[in-house]
């Protein structure tokens, strides 16, 4: 598990999210904290000295209150920063430092032309990236792993083999029930047209699913694992899957597409994301 994390705090935050969920994956780990509080600047027109200041004891005073009860009080750290492009100044923040994970409180606005904030850090980073919804973990949360069973070799494999090792740390911290889905791609036009009902397609393949997700999680030592396997377009059936299970986390993979190629088709599991109403942890590996 993380031993080092980057909260990424905004002054107009709900209810200190990020710093809440930072609060609970840190607790029974003891791990560095440093969090970073955004002020976006608008092209010339740059925040006071005042404002800064008034942030930085807002933000000191919000630490002292989510973390009143860390034991490594000397392990946390914050800033305020002033930044145009938040994206690119965490990018270099994280050149110059080694994070083990990366917390930030959800933004799922968006549009065809527009990537927000999120997605571009997942895009971009290759530290793993929480994004956090405001949901509470119940005192014992679980695990929702996604997988792709369509591959055996190659970065997608590799993928799938990080996705369960980062299951399998959440299951030994927090001692959380893990489940793993994989959902079988039935496109949306076959599915509206009645050609293909999704639910009977699931559970014909069933047995051919769950033996290719036994085949993925061998030698990976996961304890009291839970299949699931659906059908239809991964972007609905794992929300769904994971509202069923009541996930508080669904870890997915990313093969990190930019560019023109990442506005037009983006990734699943940013699609996947957008329809999420929990927590998601996002595992990039290049393509």
């Amino acid at each position: 598990m993380p031993k080092s994390i980057l909260v990424i705090s905004y002054v107009n935050e709900t209810d200190n999210c990020s710093l809440k969920k930072a609060h609970h994956i840190a607790n029974p780990l003891g791990a560095e904290i440093d969090v970073v509080r955004f002020i976006k600047s608008n092209g010339s027109e740059q925040p006071d000295e005042v404002s800064v200041a008034n942030q930085t004891s807002i933000l000191s005073n919000a630490i002292a209150e989510v973390f009143a009860d860390y034991e490594h009080q000397d392990a946390i750290k914050s800033q305020v920063v002033v930044a145009d492009n938040i994206v690119s100044w965490v990018i270099n923040y994280c050149k110059g430092n080694k994070f083990d994970l990366i917390v930030k409180a959800g933004n799922r606005t968006e549009s065809l032309f527009h990537t927000p904030c999120d997605w571009e850090l997942i895009r971009n980073l290759e530290v793993p990236v929480l994004i956090a919804c405001q949901q509470c973990w119940r005192s014992k949360p679980s695990v929702l792993a996604a997988l792709d069973t369509s591959v055996s070799t190659g970065p997608r494999r590799k993928l799938n083999n990080e996705i369960l090792k980062w299951a399998k740390k959440w299951a030994t911290a927090f001692s959380c029930d893990i489940h793993l889905v994989y959902s079988f791609p039935v496109s949306n036009i076959l599915k509206e047209l009645d050609i293909v009902d999704v639910k009977d397609y699931a559970r014909e393949h069933r047995a051919e699913g769950e033996a290719l997700l036994a085949e993925l999680i061998d030698g990976h030592d996961l304890p009291n694992v839970k299949m699931h396997i659906t059908a239809g377009v991964p972007e609905k059936s794992i929300p769904q899957c994971a509202n069923e299970v009541k996930a508080e986390v669904v870890i997915m993979g990313s093969m990190g597409h930019k560019g023109l190629k990442g506005m037009l088709t983006g990734n699943i599991a940013e699609k996947v994301m957008h329809n999420l109403r929990t927590d998601s942890l996002t595992i990039q590996v290049k393509d």
